[in-house]
């Protein structure tokens, strides 16, 4: 009797495992006809949900300046009439900052019908000239257009390679001196190290590569006590911190220091 129990349970044991291996040789088997399944059921679902109302039927968008209505609408890939249900938000937040204007996007569905876009657009603050050609770029070097750039064309001027990495510390630096910043024509970056400021009168001043913010407040203080940028200058070399070099103009005499 104990030996005719120990068969029955090695028995019952075999048909144990043999049912495991078999079940999942049958689910292996019918994966295929599974995902058919679910696909099916996803389609049968936003089918009902349109049926229902839940169609997209309007595009709210906030905070769009510069982007094309046509661009938008191309990169969200959203249609009216489509199911609501069937919009993917996440590829559509994917697609948008692929636009090079869009520095944030936060899109949600306002059901039954509508879809929400709300964008955050980069802000220009200077022409970029590099390699013989211009650019719109903001504050964080980022190539905005190289088409159609005569609604910028008063925003200030950057040329040289690495300005993308420094214009935003410059501009900041020149909007505490706005006497100087008044004046600004263009800024050159000199061996990516320092800059060059080309001013209304042609006059170059000379920046240092360390303490730019101290040497433009030098150059702040002696325009309103002295006029300098008034005068018939060249040239004005802030690159030592002991003393100013000034270049007078073609009608001047010798350089000079201050």
């Amino acid at each position: 009797m104990r030996l005719l129990l120990l068969q029955l349970r090695k028995f019952a044991l075999f048909g144990v495992v043999a049912a495991l291996v078999g079940g999942a040789g049958f689910t292996a088997w019918h994966n295929n006809t599974f995902k058919k399944c679910g696909v099916w059921l996803a389609s049968e679902a936003l089918t009902r949900s349109a049926n229902a109302g839940f169609v997209v039927k309007d595009i709210l968008v906030t905070g769009r300046k510069q982007i094309s209505a046509e661009e938008l609408l191309a990169s969200l890939s959203v249609k009216q009439g489509m199911p609501i249900f069937g919009f993917n938000i996440a590829d559509a937040e994917k697609s948008l900052s692929n636009i090079s204007w869009v520095q944030g996007a936060v899109i949600s569905r306002r059901l039954p019908d509508t879809i929400v876009v709300e964008l955050q657009e980069r802000v220009p603050v200077a022409l970029w000239q590099h390699n013989q050609k211009i650019f719109l770029i903001d504050k964080d070097g980022v190539v905005l257009s190289a088409n159609n750039l005569e609604p910028w064309q008063q925003l200030p001027l950057v040329v040289g390679a690495g300005v993308e990495k420094n214009v935003a510390q410059l501009l900041g630096l020149l909007q505490a001196e706005p006497s100087i910043a008044s004046e600004l024509v263009s800024a050159v970056r000199i061996e990516e190290r320092r800059w060059d400021l080309h001013l209304k009168n042609d006059i170059v001043v000379k920046l240092p590569e360390q303490d730019t913010e101290l040497a433009l407040s030098r150059l702040a203080a002696l325009e309103k006590q002295k006029n300098i940028l008034g005068r018939d200058i060249a040239s004005i070399d802030l690159r030592q911190p002991e003393r100013v070099m000034v270049t007078p103009g073609a009608t001047g005499k010798t350089k000079t220091s201050i």
